[in-house]
């Protein structure tokens, strides 16, 4: 764990815990408003290259938020927050909102950074890590956690969690537009767009896998007791779903069943059903999976990305990426030292919910563990 936290971190916890579309309208007033046509907002984004996707409004018939961020490199560990400082830095150029249906159009992204990598991940388990490692080489863009697919865009596609997204041809043009507009060529040096999605757009992998075929997908997990100690002593947004319909998507369960649960075993069944998701998906997809064990040794690095994306870098850059190692991932100053996970961390949860987590999730953790799909299979 870090030696410290920086104020910065503790502050904007639950600026990510938020609907996306709703940070956006704090963080640039009138975005919403500053509505464009279909055809006026085609223009903007050919003419403006700088022009990227931040939200999704999914209420109503729904709206895309979008801003001009010029050429600002993604390094921040969420894509929210490089959107974050630019507002308060007087650096966000024109913003505007337009029709969702705007996602459907052909003409709308031709010059785009072709994605190499999906990244799914269970929460705290070294996500954030890994693709602010990979974020380091200037010959990647990373999008980590971008805004518009964080809810919006879901909510918008199962009309309000009421039915699971249709893998068909509308949906997936709308998110292969969704992640291209954000995977701009806005630098010159990138070759390789990489996407980090939250923790639950795993129960969507199908989808998303879907509309690339090309990219390779990894999914990054860790025991559920140490991940839920970790959440715990911050937020998730997945727990203001509890009783909703998108608690249904989250955990399988019935929303009524879930509105009594303690946050342990809410999470407990949520991540439970993401292993469940994973372990049954469709074979196209190529997941492939890394449990945090391996993944948290610098030396592993090169490894996890040359079997899971081919990826061989030079020594000079693989240097450049493992310096990640040495900084806690959530502050992006790089002046919090990373010395390693809390010895006592399972101390914090009590025996009890530790047995809970354990009951509900170590069949799927066991099956992750033994999946012919994982990079360093244990039997």
């Amino acid at each position: 764990m870090p030696t410290a936290k920086n104020q910065d971190d503790r502050n904007v916890t639950m600026l990510y815990a938020l609907p996306d579309h709703e940070v956006m309208e704090n963080l640039l007033p009138g975005i919403r408003d500053r509505y464009l046509t279909t055809d006026q907002a085609v223009e903007r984004i050919l003419n403006q290259p700088g022009v990227v996707p931040v939200a999704v409004n999914p209420l109503g018939k729904g709206l895309v938020y979008f801003a001009d961020i010029g050429d600002t490199p993604l390094l921040e560990w969420k894509y929210i927050y490089t959107i974050e400082r630019l507002a308060q830095e007087n650096g966000v150029g024109e913003i505007f909102s337009t029709d969702l249906d705007i996602l459907l159009r052909d003409d709308l992204v031709f010059d785009y950074v072709p994605i190499k990598g999906l990244v799914f991940h269970v929460s705290r388990c070294g996500s954030t890590l890994f693709t602010k490692a990979l974020a380091r080489s200037p010959r990647n863009l990373v999008i980590n956690q971008g805004g518009p697919l964080q809810e919006g865009f879901w909510a918008a596609i199962t009309d309000q969690w009421r039915h699971p997204p249709e893998i068909n041809e509308p949906n997936i043009r709308m998110l292969q537009n969704l992640v291209r507009l954000m995977a701009r060529r806005r630098r010159a040096e990138h070759e390789h767009g990489f996407v980090k999605f939250i923790s639950w757009n795993i129960i969507y992998v199908d989808l998303i896998c879907a509309a690339f075929p090309e990219a390779s997908a990894l999914y990054l997990y860790r025991n559920p007791v140490e991940v839920i100690a970790n959440v715990l002593q911050e937020t998730t947004a997945v727990l203001r779903s509890k009783g909703d319909l998108l608690a249904r998507a989250l955990t399988g369960l019935r929303p009524q069943d879930t509105v009594n649960m303690s946050n342990f075993e809410f999470l407990a069944h949520c991540y439970a059903n993401y292993f469940n998701v994973v372990l049954n998906e469709s074979a196209a997809t190529g997941l492939r999976l890394v449990n945090y064990e391996q993944l948290k040794h610098m030396d592993a690095f090169a490894d996890i990305m040359q079997r899971g994306f081919s990826l061989r870098p030079d020594k000079l850059e693989l240097a450049r990426m493992q310096k990640q190692y040495r900084y806690y991932s959530k502050d992006d100053t790089d002046t919090t030292l990373f010395t390693g996970d809390i010895d006592n961390m399972l101390d914090i949860l009590p025996a009890c919910d530790k047995q809970l987590i354990k009951r509900v999730c170590n069949e799927g953790l066991t099956g992750l563990d033994a999946s012919e799909r994982n990079l360093y299979r244990t039997v």
